[in-house]
């Protein structure tokens, strides 16, 4: 039996209409390329957010952030490709226009901060941002907490401080190294005094040393003051000191050597400097805690136990889980893939891909995760073959209850698949999914590059019809072949273009009840200065859905019979709007269009 590395999920149980991502993910969805990205105006309301030139492409990256005042927008990024010659190459992400708050902020930061505190108590470092769910259109907090061992975000609702949702977000000279083999550490070590420090140094523009790596020995501490922990050390620079625990040096000759080796990969294979985002350097702390079964990136540096021996051995020593986790760090640089749900799993993914990309620039490539940190070294993933860990290969086999965070590793293994065939062709490796067709592979020098510009283009609320559109988007002459990939794993034109529904009434093929609510007393109102409210009526319990032709779609699961929003408008503008209701079986009624004066 197989044992999946995961991070410490200790997520709040929230029911399921307390939050989910805008549309799922697919409303205000941006992914053009050709004529219909060069004709693309940037909106009015973003500012930029990153730029960067990724000179190994030959491509300049503008993101953007979407705002609501001095709230920034959930979900709402858009990232611009630009050739060095400037021309709009794609445009992908998500954006809301027209987006209307429906509740007033009444909280502080610090209001919002004790409310999470309340929950988790005040210790750790605070960080607090307003934002607006385009779904609903309410305020709300993003509180973050970091401690040693944990990483929690506590959404609070800005008006009535509820907590709308929760989640621990832990992602989860020469020297030998865990299995023995000896590491050249030439110029990733420096002289201080009579010994030697695990920092590979580098000069910065007035020539003073900064590390690109830094590597601690936390020495099995327990303590919350215990990261970075000591600065690695030798009296000789030959750094072979034996042992698992600590002071043994193999878990940090593999933390520090393969932190080395993920840096040279994203510096000369997508221009990504790490220090442009982490001026501290690739950090790392090998020997966290005792008998650890974990890694994790904690949003600054990364962390390894050292295992029980029996589930997994030193968690450093296998190049593509420490690729993994500093993965994580460029994500968070870059989309900050929200991370539960389907946004989770594509964050999951991008770490496996990246992962297993920097093993094949290092020569030692394979399609297993942790297949060095394993003692029957099968590993915890299989991207040939996610269903020999028990994870889907195919989005029909997707996994939908609340753990793992919403299945943020389990479902890694559909995009996983679809990089595997991306790169290698062939078919779902489930005979019962497979369609029959062969998926061309493109090989994976431009596989790796359309999964990095993809992936780092996504809004953070992403889901994986938007990975799809958006890697179709920057796939150049391999746009079939990206699209092929995607359908093979499960996520196609049906899937992704709404399978044909209508936008009237509708309801189940398989017998019962199919017919739609009844929607009556549809009316508009104003209440006091821009804001205004909607309501409705139906004759079973349903859910609430309001579309702006203008502005999108706000939508709440709860079902009731009286439906009411609350909307904060513009003076002196004609609204055309809709209303949908949809009972428990799925069946839905739409009415409209309506207008409202404000």
């Amino acid at each position: 039996m197989k044992i999946k590395l995961a991070v410490t999920v200790l997520t709040l149980a929230l029911s399921s209409a307390a939050w989910s991502a805008p549309g799922n993910g697919r409303a205000g969805l941006v992914a053009l390329q050709g004529a219909a990205a060069k004709g693309y105006e940037v909106p009015a309301d973003v500012r930029l957010a990153r730029a960067s030139n990724l000179k190994a492409r030959g491509l300049i990256s503008h993101r953007y952030q979407q705002l609501v005042g001095d709230a920034e927008v959930l979900g709402g990024q858009l990232t611009v490709l630009r050739s060095a010659a400037g021309d709009v190459i794609a445009v992908t992400g998500a954006h809301y226009p027209g987006l209307m708050s429906t509740n007033d902020v009444r909280l502080n930061g610090n209001s919002a901060r004790g409310i999470a505190a309340a929950q988790i108590g005040g210790a750790g470092l605070w960080k607090t941002r307003l934002m607006i769910n385009p779904n609903d259109g309410r305020y709300f907090y993003i509180v973050e907490n970091r401690r040693f061992d944990s990483r929690w975000f506590h959404w609070v609702d800005a008006e009535n401080g509820s907590i709308v949702n929760a989640y621990d977000g832990l992602t989860t000279g020469s020297g030998t190294g865990v299995q023995g083999d000896t590491k050249d550490l030439t110029g990733l070590t420096k002289p201080n005094g009579t010994r030697y420090e695990l920092m590979s140094p580098e000069a910065d523009e007035q020539g003073k040393p900064k590390p690109r790596q830094v590597t601690y020995d936390a020495g099995n501490a327990n303590s919350p003051r215990s990261l970075p922990g000591t600065l690695a050390t030798d009296d000789n620079d030959t750094w072979d000191t034996s042992g698992t625990n600590s002071p043994g040096q193999p878990a940090l000759v593999d933390a520090h050597f393969f932190a080395n080796v993920t840096d040279d990969y994203f510096l000369s294979e997508h221009s990504f400097d790490w220090l442009d985002d982490y001026p501290q350097g690739m950090v790392s702390s090998a020997h966290v805690k005792r008998n650890y079964n974990n890694a994790y990136w904690n949003g600054s540096q990364m962390a390894y136990g050292d295992g029980d021996g029996s589930a997994f051995v030193e968690l450093s020593g296998d190049l593509d889980v420490v690729g993994h986790e500093l993965s994580h760090g460029v994500t968070e640089a870059t989309s900050n893939l929200i991370y539960q749900n389907e946004s989770g799993a594509l964050n999951e993914a991008f770490s496996d891909i990246m992962g297993t990309s920097i093993e094949y620039y290092h020569g030692t490539g394979n399609w297993t995760i942790g297949e060095d940190i394993t003692p029957n070294d099968n590993g915890i993933r299989n991207m040939a073959n996610p269903n020999e860990d028990g994870d889907p290969s195919h989005y029909a086999d997707r996994y939908t209850g609340t753990g793992d965070n919403g299945g943020v590793h389990i479902n890694s293994g559909i995009a996983n698949h679809w990089y595997y065939l991306l790169v290698n062709g062939g078919q779902n490796a489930k005979n019962s999914r497979a369609s029959g067709t062969n998926v061309q592979g493109v090989g994976l020098e431009a596989a790796e590059n359309i999964a990095f510009l993809g992936f780092t283009s996504l809004a953070a609320t992403a889901d994986f019809c938007a990975a799809r559109l958006s890697t179709i988007a920057v796939a150049g002459d391999h746009e079939a072949n990206v699209g092929d990939a995607w359908d093979e794993v499960g996520v196609d034109d049906v899937l992704c273009g709404g399978g044909g529904s209508s936008s009237s009434s509708s309801g189940s093929s398989s017998g019962g009840d199919n017919a739609g609510p009844v929607i009556t007393n549809v009316e508009s109102a104003k209440i006091k200065g821009v804001k205004f409210a909607i309501t409705w009526t139906t004759d079973e319990p349903a859910t609430s859905e309001v579309t702006f032709t203008c502005c999108g779609t706000y939508t709440r699961s709860q079902l009731v019979t009286g439906h009411s929003y609350e909307f904060n408008g513009s003076k002196n503008v004609t609204y055309e709007f809709f209303v949908t209701s949809r009972d428990d079986s799925g069946n839905a009624t739409t009415e409209g269009p309506f207008i409202h004066q404000n």
